[in-house]
């Protein structure tokens, strides 16, 4: 089939043109999605299965905190805006958390001392939105090192 050969519009087809259009096209998306299922499968099967670990609890009360700033740029075309809403968590902050609470900097939003600087609309990209918040660390001291009490993740041996 080429797909280059310039097709007539729609509104020029009779109406049994255009239901043999959607059943041609259909019939693309059937083989597409085929072709897909086809690779995923493939891809996926040639990967050994590796034994889980049991996950250790992280204890965040050995760890200081560290306020500081971020300025986060994203491409937002496939996310419905920055601001974490209550309909959806396809949102850029909503990944954000994940992506900070997976890695252990936070335990929980809530406890982050998180402020942000602006929010973007579905689809908006941005190159210099600024968020501020408190993330673990190591240091003993410094800028922005909030102590806490019998913390002991910064001291070593030797």
């Amino acid at each position: 089939m080429d797909l280059t050969a310039e097709t007539p519009k729609p509104e020029d087809l009779t109406r049994d043109e255009l239901i043999a259009k959607v059943r041609q096209l259909e019939g693309i998306v059937k083989r597409l999605e085929s072709t897909n299922s086809t690779t995923e499968q493939s891809s996926t099967q040639g990967k050994k299965q590796r034994r889980q670990k049991p996950q250790r609890k992280f204890d965040f009360s050995k760890y200081n905190t560290r306020h500081v700033a971020l300025r986060v740029a994203y491409l937002g075309w496939s996310y419905d805006g920055f601001q974490s809403q209550e309909t959806t968590d396809n949102t850029i902050e909503a990944r954000l958390f994940e992506a900070l609470t997976k890695t252990r900097l936070i335990e929980a939003r809530q406890m982050s001392n998180y402020h942000r600087c602006g929010r973007t609309d579905k689809g908006v990209s941005a190159f210099g939105q600024v968020i501020s918040l408190d993330l673990r660390t190591n240091l003993a001291d410094g800028p922005g090192v909030i102590p806490r009490p019998g913390g002991s993740a910064n001291q070593r041996d030797g």
